[in-house]
């Protein structure tokens, strides 16, 4: 990606202002840019820190919306797992995943035999233009016996058996949307990180640009837009009021778990105490285990998490999960995100079913859109249905979609390994094989880049700390390309040095230091910027 420019943001008037750097923004400038629309984005924070980093790391099919009986949102949500499969093959593996039947209503072999015929007709051409190694086999029944040996402490009364499908999981979910982050970039759209927006530009009643604050120096700008479209997720609604929008948005809090426990390749699905459905997701050998949701809504900022809150989604997962035998100390790092709850319902809150596109105009806020997402499977998709809408709005003719087949930057399959290999011994660096895995493992074809600049700058050859398999090379090449401004940027959302649990002190002092040492941070800002990370991992 370009380096992070301000001046680009305010030096023309563009067709499309985008608020909001998660997936769904992210995919909204993407697919504005790829179809000829002068195109920028603005987050307040960085790239895909909100709930695009704190989700469970799969790509869901349509058997979730086949449960409530929606047979469109189930056939959209397969087109979208395959279009994911298609452009970012190399960021994504196959899943299979288990829930018990059992003599009941609707966990009945019966039912989910049905409900399976359905799932195989929707998904007939779910394989297609997929590459062979991430075709899903179809859905099936298994056995009681195999139910026990696949699913350790499954709760047996009136247990007949399993039922077993597959759907993908992120390999390095922040990889992943930090290529379509590379995709609208090189795409043309004008992206830029910690960029807050502030009030809207008005001509008139119309919506023709937002003010907006540089997080980072505190200076604010004014960026014209014909459109804007606030994609801001759990800010969505106070973007709206911003607007004049009287419309609202109910928000949840949703926590994930991220746990030392050692996990076997299978999920594993099961209702909690209370009914919900939660999954234990074999993740980098882990289990990650969710999804528990607040009972009350919440605001956008509240995202803190308790001791307490810790202990009691502990105790839902040990009712599942028996042998899991899951204690709060194996607990290494608490996802928690703001997501939109269903409106209107009785009872409890509920997560929200279904995305939604709002045009302003009929609200007295010509020139202004709001996109609520809900699965990050369907980002893409509800992506292009809004830059429809928005060139209508224009009146302008667009290029059709591509962003479906067009494979995402560092997420196609090739043979990165033999491309390392041979730039390694061009350069004459003979770095070790597991070094160099460790490399095209998040960086695919860039591996290359990082052994150049290894070569370069031989100082930056070494690991952090003789523990770590992370060389200082992947930080400056994260701030050099990829917009990393931030330690946190760096640790937790670039390199993957603290995705799963909190580095040790050593290794983040480490990083801070090249980190500063690229960015020219002071004394006082290196400090500042590791005791922002530490409190990342801190529970409230």
């Amino acid at each position: 990606m370009r380096p992070r420019e301000l001046t680009r943001l305010t030096a023309t008037t563009h067709d499309v202002l985008v608020i909001g750097g998660g997936v769904y923004g992210l995919s909204i400038a993407y697919e504005a840019a790829s179809r000829g629309l002068k195109a920028a984005l603005i987050d307040a924070g960085d790239i895909g820190s909100g709930s695009s980093f704190n989700h469970q790391k799969t790509v869901h099919g349509g058997l979730r919306s086949l449960q409530s009986g929606s047979l469109r949102l189930a056939r959209q949500s397969i087109l979208e797992r395959r279009a994911l499969a298609r452009i970012a093959p190399w960021l994504l593996r196959s899943l299979p995943f288990i829930v018990g039947t059992y003599r009941s209503m609707t966990r009945n072999r019966l039912a989910l035999r049905a409900a399976f015929k359905i799932e195989r007709w929707l998904s007939r051409d779910g394989n297609e233009g997929v590459e062979p190694e991430l075709h899903l086999p179809p859905p099936r029944l298994l056995s009681k016996a195999a139910a026990v040996r696949f699913f350790p402490g499954i709760r047996q009364e009136q247990l007949t058996g399993a039922a077993q499908w597959y759907d993908y999981q992120m390999v390095e979910a922040e990889r992943l949307t930090l290529a379509f982050a590379g995709a609208a970039d090189r795409s043309g759209a004008d992206v830029c990180n910690y960029v807050e927006a502030v009030a809207p530009i008005r001509s008139g009643a119309n919506i023709t640009g937002m003010t907006a604050r540089d997080v980072l120096t505190g200076d604010e700008i004014a960026i014209n837009a014909r459109v804007v479209v606030n994609a801001a997720g759990a800010y969505a609604g106070t973007i709206m009021k911003g607007f004049g929008v009287g419309r609202t948005v109910p928000l949840l809090k949703a926590m994930n778990l991220v746990t030392s426990k050692p996990a076997s390749d299978i999920a594993l699905v099961g209702a909690s105490p209370g009914g919900r459905m939660l999954t234990l997701v074999p993740w980098r050998g882990r289990a990650l285990v969710g999804t528990s949701q607040s009972t009350t809504l919440v605001q956008p900022g509240d995202t803190a998490v308790s001791t307490a809150d810790v202990e009691a989604f502990v105790a839902d997962v040990n009712h599942t999960f028996p042998a899991l035998r899951l204690a709060p100390s194996d607990v290494t790092l608490v996802h928690r995100g703001i997501v939109p709850a269903a409106e209107g319902g009785k009872g409890a809150p509920d997560l929200r079913p279904a995305p939604a596109i709002y045009d302003h105009a009929t609200e007295g806020a010509p020139g202004a859109f709001t996109v609520i997402g809900v699965k990050y499977t369907t980002a893409r998709r509800i992506a292009e249905r809004t830059v429809e809408l928005v060139a209508r709005r224009l009146d302008k003719r667009i290029a059709p979609s591509r962003t479906a087949t067009t494979v995402l930057p560092g997420a196609g399959i090739a043979d990165h390994e033999a491309l390392a290999i041979e730039t390694d011994r061009e350069v004459g660096l003979d770095l070790p094989m597991a070094g160099i895995r460790h490399l095209i493992g998040r960086y695919a074809e860039r591996t290359a880049d990082l052994i150049r600049l290894m070569h370069e700058r031989p100082d930056l050859a070494a690991p952090l700390t003789p523990a770590s398999s992370t060389v200082a090379a992947e930080i400056v090449y994260t701030i050099r390309n990829e917009m990393a401004v931030r330690l946190s940027d760096i640790v937790i959302r670039r390199t993957g040095l603290g995705v799963s649990d909190r580095p040790d002190d050593r290794t983040i002092q480490a990083a801070a230091k090249v980190a500063a040492a690229e960015l020219q941070w002071d004394a006082e800002r290196t400090a500042s910027e590791i005791a922002a990370v530490q409190r990342f991992y801190a529970l409230d």
